[in-house]
Formats: structure tokens, C-alpha cells, sequence
């Protein structure tokens, strides 16, 4: 007889498994915010504390503490009275009771404006400025503006004129001096004459004779000489007056072109301090319209920076609300129980382990089967070969 073969051991039922792992994890908690307890669904819904029936559904219940009972009430109570406020905020409904079934019951504000629905208005804010700094200015001075006209040379209109022909002029003056010296000499004259004809004619001189003519000539020749010495004292003293003449009219000329020359340095002198006061006005206006730009520029830095501030303050008021909104909305946090997660329930492994134990199982049925086989196999070849030899 051949040996009796073990038995291999039995399959793991997966659901045993699960409930096993199940069961390991329901641990009962205690903590200072509450406690967790494990059991099943009942038949009307409410929470059974125990193990769960096979045909059951897994419970979990988180019993709080008296005190986190009192807390958790008093702070759904302000969370509440704290959204019923930002619902009044965006909606205008006051909560002012509630009806029998304890819905909230509300009054409607007519004029209310929701605030969050409408854009921010600018209205009133500083207007933005930006006018141009160069707008009711003086034009710039770039030139300077003068209204004496700048001399180019001195007039010599009206001065004494000097004479063009100094030849003529001496001629003049000694013609002048001889005729009057003559015109003074010329009674003389006539008064020798006549007493030398009386003379003659009382001596009994003839006027043909010979005597008569050489007293005649003498007369003559004599004056003849003062003729000549009187042209001569013309001539000299003719170009002594005309030198003088000629030199008094370039000294009064002299004068008056001085006169006139300093005449015209004054006139470029009072020009030239007319020139300056012009230059000196017109820095002066320059520098006021510097002064004019620079306030327009700061009166617009002014006047932006306070629109900046407005929309600022506009946009911090409107944040506000928001925030305000958002910190009603968040409320007060409960302080929840906090407690240790169990292992998780590996399904997935029971199951892959239930079909590992099948799987060897078929697997050794297989490595069995094969062993008888070869085994009879065996055997019949070691008779067929005993037969064959007897």
C-alpha cells in the first residue's frame, strides 16, 4: 500500500478575512472633545452600539462631551447670528423671528442698495488734472527788444565847412586887403598929383616939357613902389588871415564834430543801459514763467496725489466691506475630536490571498497527478521487459 497523501490546509474565506480586519479596527476612542464609538445601523436609522449582524451595515458615532456639546451650541449660535448679519448685509432682509417650524422669518428694507453689486463710483473724488503748464504763459524771451535805434556814424550836417579852394580863399582876402589899403591910399594919390601940377604950373612948367614929365614919372614911380609894398603887405598878411580864417573854421568844426561825437557815446551809452534793463527784464520774465510752470506742475502733483487718496480711501472702505463680508461669512471654527485613523481593510489582499491557496492547491494536485503517472508508467515497462528475457 502507498502512502496516504497529506491534506493540504483549507482555503481562507475572504469575508472572514475583511470582518476579521474589520473587527481589529474598531477601536473605541476617548478623547476631551468627544468619543468614538463603533456599531451598526438600526432599523430606524438611529446608531446600535455592538458587533454588527451578518446582514448589518457598519456604524460609526462621535459622542461629544457635555461641555463640547454646550461650546458647539453656543458657537453655531453666533455663526448663525453672524450669517443672518451678512445676509442682511448683501440682501436688506432683517431676520426678526421664526414661524412655528423654526424657519427664519424676515422684513425687507425698500431702500436698500446692495453695495456688492455695484461698481465703485467716482463721483466726487478729486478730478484727475493735467493741464498744460505752458498755457497762459508770456511767450519765452529769446530776443532782446529795444526801441532806440543803434547810431551807425555821426552826422556832419550843420557843421562849419571848410573851404575846398584854399587858393582862392587867400586870393580873396589879399584882392580884399589891397583894395581897401588902395581905397585909403587914393586920396593920397590924387591929392600928390594935383599939388604937383599946381607946383609945375605955378613954376611955369609946360606940360610937354621934359621937366614936367620927369617930376610927373617920379610921382608915379613913387607911387608905384607903395603900390607894390602895399600888394606885398596884402599878400603877407592875406595868407596870415586865410591860414587863420581856414584854421578857426577846422577848430569850430573840431568842436562841433566833438560835440556831436560825444553826443552819439552818450546815445550808445543810455542804448547800452537800455540794452542791459532789457536783458535784466527779460531774465526776469523768463524766470517768472520758470516760476508759473513749476506751480502749474506741482498744482497737478497736487491735485493726482489727492485723487490717489480718494480712490485709496474708497477702495480701503469698499475692502473693507468685503472683508467684513468674508469674516461674518467665516464665523467661529468648533473645535472638533480628533482621532487616530484605523489600518485600512485590505480587501483586495484577502481576495488575492484566497486565490494564491487555490492556485498552489490546483498546483500540487497537478505535481501529484503527474508523479502517479509516471509512476505506472514505470512499472509496466520494467514487466514488459521481464516478460521479453523469460
Amino acid at each position: 500500500m502507498g502512502k496516504s497523501r497529506p491534506t493540504p490546509p483549507p482555503t481562507p474565506d475572504p469575508n472572514e478575512l475583511i470582518n476579521a480586519q474589520e473587527q481589529a479596527n474598531r477601536i473605541t476612542q476617548f478623547t476631551p472633545y468627544g468619543n468614538l464609538r463603533f456599531g451598526f445601523v438600526g432599523d430606524q436609522g438611529q446608531f446600535v452600539e455592538g458587533a454588527v449582524p451578518d446582514d448589518g451595515r457598519a456604524a460609526a458615532f462621535t459622542q461629544e462631551t457635555p461641555f463640547q456639546a454646550q461650546l458647539r451650541a453656543a458657537q453655531e449660535g453666533t455663526g448663525l447670528g453672524l450669517g443672518n448679519l451678512a445676509f442682511e448685509r448683501v440682501s436688506g432682509r432683517t431676520v426678526i423671528g421664526q414661524d412655528a417650524t423654526g424657519n427664519p422669518i424676515y422684513q425687507d428694507d425698500p431702500d436698500f442698495q446692495n453695495p456688492f453689486r455695484t461698481s465703485p463710483t467716482l463721483a466726487g473724488v478729486t478730478a484727475a488734472q493735467d493741464i498744460d503748464p505752458t498755457q497762459n504763459l508770456g511767450a519765452f524771451q529769446s530776443s532782446i527788444q529795444t526801441n532806440q535805434a543803434l547810431p551807425t556814424g555821426i552826422d556832419t550836417s550843420g557843421l562849419t565847412q571848410l573851404t575846398s579852394d584854399p587858393v582862392a580863399l587867400r586870393s580873396n582876402i589879399e584882392q580884399t586887403l589891397f583894395n581897401r589899403q588902395l581905397g585909403l591910399l587914393q586920396p593920397e594919390f590924387n591929392r600928390q598929383s594935383q599939388e604937383l601940377q599946381q607946383n609945375l604950373a605955378n613954376r611955369g612948367i609946360p606940360i610937354t616939357s621934359q621937366a614936367y614929365n620927369d617930376a610927373t614919372n617920379r610921382l608915379q614911380t613913387q607911387q608905384g613902389e607903395q603900390l607894390q609894398r602895399l600888394a606885398q603887405q596884402a599878400t603877407l598878411a592875406g595868407g596870415q588871415e586865410a591860414d587863420r580864417i581856414v584854421n578857426q573854421a577846422r577848430n569850430i568844426r573840431a568842436q562841433q564834430f566833438g560835440e556831436r561825437a560825444a553826443t552819439g557815446e552818450f546815445g550808445l551809452a543810455s542804448q547800452g543801459q537800455g540794452f542791459s534793463q532789457a536783458a535784466a527784464n527779460a531774465q526776469l520774465a523768463n524766470a517768472a514763467r520758470q516760476d508759473q510752470i513749476a506751480n502749474q506742475l506741482l498744482s497737478n502733483q497736487i491735485s493726482n496725489q489727492q485723487r490717489q487718496r480718494d480712490i485709496a480711501e474708497r477702495t480701503a472702505l469698499r475692502g473693507q466691506q468685503f472683508n467684513e463680508l468674508s469674516a461674518l461669512l467665516g464665523g467661529p471654527q468648533i473645535q472638533q475630536a480628533s482621532f487616530f485613523a484605523p489600518g485600512m481593510i485590505d480587501t483586495q489582499g484577502a481576495f488575492a490571498a484566497q486565490q494564491a491557496a487555490q492556485q498552489n492547491a490546483f498546483n500540487q494536485a497537478m505535481q501529484s497527478r503527474s508523479a502517479d503517472l509516471g509512476g505506472l508508467f514505470g512499472l509496466a515497462g520494467n514487466l514488459g521487459a521481464a516478460y521479453l528475457l523469460g
